[in-house]
């Protein structure tokens, strides 16, 4: 009875730390999004890819590239496809703002 109770009492503590790893890796990025593709309007105020990013209200946005040394390539990439990301939303020019053009700083492919 007691080697059953201290079994029980491991693997608890061992889930435990499971889910705390796991949310580790969640809460290294501001945000979920999905890159939806190619902008296919190419408005002369836009980004080239369109992205949905989860969690704000705003959640619509444009992107022309993804950080260097980014695993995929958006040429020959299979949409939607579900990612991690750090961002901030790109400051410069009108066409920034008008657009909701971001720029992703990192990201992981989830």
């Amino acid at each position: 009875m007691k080697q059953t109770l201290i079994a029980a009492v491991l693997l608890l503590a061992c889930a435990a730390c499971h889910k705390e790893n796991s949310n580790k890796t969640t809460s290294a990025f501001m945000n979920e999004a999905t890159i939806k593709g190619p902008n296919l309007t190419m408005p002369p105020c836009g980004g080239q890819y369109m992205i949905v990013i989860h969690g704000i209200t705003d959640s619509s946005a444009q992107f022309d590239s993804l950080p260097h040394g980014s695993s995929i390539a958006l040429d020959t990439a299979t949409f939607p496809l579900n990612i991690r990301l750090n961002w901030h939303h790109s400051t410069g020019t009108e066409c920034d703002t008008l657009s909701n053009i971001i720029t992703i700083d990192s990201m992981q492919v989830e």
